[in-house]
């Protein structure tokens, strides 16, 4: 038997330097995030300054040095040896200061995922429906619905289980239960009924409402009173009261997060076409124009062992800073250019030509890490002839045509939109004759699919086009 006792274990972790981190929170800022930070820096460390203030100071101040940081300069300032510490304990170097993060301390938006995932942290849940509920809540699209049927989530998680399905049925009844009202909802139909359910059972009206929305939907829509007061033996004055509690619910659940605080967006690139090809150009716009005084600099470096002095800090930190400004610039228009070489057909096509992407495509490309690339396509924008269109609008799942050429989604949903349009309105097409007339265009997909993609473009089902359709003709 061993005495009791101390002993000490020195364990090696790899802990990335302040520098590094900085250039990773840059690297994955918006352009308005950056200029924040940018603007924190400006006013934290008097070695900065702007382009323009200092077009105005003019010539007599010093020249200012440019953003650009030479390879000398660097190995002044860090040796390459240190640039990943080691630790024993696993802390990060310069975590002190995380606090003073601009992106920390700006107010971030309220999003759907963390308004719900904030009451399923309290809800007391076990901790295997804890994780079936943030699965399904991860899940739901931006305007609060399940689109992804429960067998293919189940898959997902857990391939070749047998009671998944069930647990998950459970934790989408929870999930549905939470605030907003009809969120985790897999239809129209049944958004509105959870937004019924959720209204004081005396409420006038409510119980019309739900037979109306649970089943005869699709002739409210086709604004066919008569078939529907005929239908369930109601006066038109109980219609009227039922009909205007439907009208007053909201059929996108998530609508009102964000609504009210409007997000400004600066383009990171521009998109332009030259000499027949279609390339991205850096926007100056989202590239702030910092400076450090070289007057300011020779000063501090006259002092002996001006690099331990805190203005000497200051200095490597603002080089530090230029330095990452240029790389995050450089690294964003390498994944920007990769982007738009792939998808040239879509700038000149559209979404029926875009080409579906992974990280790993793209990482491949450039050279660097799927985690850069996620970094890069994470809130940044590029400005092109066919709208603002974020980076991550080319990014996502795949299916593979007949030839097996890849297709994305959003084509799908591209092609299902302009069959629909070409239909005779009054013999609308079924989801099966979408799928077959898919088919002869070379989209091999499941009959399901295609229904999913229908009702995330929101056109409605075949026989709500055909009451639609009758009801126009009167």
């Amino acid at each position: 038997m061993h005495a009791p006792g101390l002993q000490l274990r020195a364990t090696q972790g790899a802990a990335l330097s302040q520098q590094m981190q900085q250039g990773l929170k840059m690297l994955q800022m918006s352009a308005l995030e950056l200029e924040q930070a940018i603007a924190q820096a400006l006013s934290a460390n008097p070695l900065l300054e702007s382009d323009d203030a200092l077009d105005e100071v003019g010539a007599e101040e010093g020249e200012p040095i440019e953003s650009r940081t030479s390879d000398e300069e660097a190995e002044e300032l860090v040796d390459p040896e240190r640039e990943l510490t080691w630790s024993t304990t696993g802390n990060n170097h310069g975590s002190e200061r995380s606090a003073d993060d601009p992106v920390l301390l700006a107010p971030a938006p309220r999003s759907l995922r963390d308004h719900l995932l904030s009451q399923v942290n309290v809800s007391g849940l076990s901790e295997r429906d804890l994780v079936l509920a943030r699965v399904l809540v991860e899940a739901l699209d931006e305007d609060g619905y399940l689109r992804d049927s429960l067998d293919e989530i189940a898959e997902l998680v857990e391939p070749g289980s047998r009671t998944l399905v069930r647990e998950l049925e459970v934790a989408l009844s929870f999930v549905q239960s939470l605030d907003p009202a009809g969120v985790g909802a897999r239809s129209v139909a049944e958004c509105l009924g959870l937004q019924l359910r959720a209204q004081p059972r005396d409420l006038p009206g409510l119980s019309l409402a739900l037979r109306i929305v649970e089943s005869h939907l699709d002739l409210l829509a086709a604004h066919d009173t008569v078939r529907i007061t005929r239908m369930l033996g109601c006066s038109e004055a109980d219609f009227a009261q039922a009909n205007q509690l439907i009208r007053s619910l909201a059929p996108r659940p998530a609508a009102t997060f964000g609504a009210d605080d409007p997000q400004h967006v600066v383009p990171d690139v521009t998109v332009r076409k030259v000499r027949g090809r279609w390339v991205a150009f850096p926007n100056s716009a989202a590239s702030p124009r910092l400076r450090i005084n070289r007057l300011y600099a020779d000063a501090v470096r006259r002092d002996r062992g001006w690099s331990s002095t805190p203005m000497g800090t200051q200095l490597t930190e603002a080089r530090w800073l230029l330095r990452s400004i240029e790389q995050r610039a450089e690294t964003i228009l390498k994944v920007a250019s990769a982007i738009v070489a792939t998808q040239q057909g879509f700038f000149e096509h559209g979404d029926v030509a875009i080409r579906p992407l992974h990280l790993r495509d793209i990482a491949a490309e450039v050279g660097v890490h799927e985690s850069t690339v996620s970094r890069v396509t994470s809130g940044k924008y590029m400005a092109t002839p066919r709208g603002l269109i974020e980076f991550k609008h080319f990014f996502g799942s795949r299916l593979v045509s007949e030839d097996g050429y890849r297709i994305s989604p959003r084509a799908i949903q591209t092609l299902i939109r302009d069959i629909v349009q070409a239909e005779d309105p009054s013999q609308p097409l079924s989801d099966i004759r979408i799928t077959r007339q898919l088919e002869q265009r070379g989209a091999s997909v499941a009959r399901r699919t295609v229904t999913k993609y229908r009702d995330a473009i929101g056109i409605p089902p075949v026989e709500a086009r055909r009451m639609i359709a009758m009801a126009q003709q009167r």
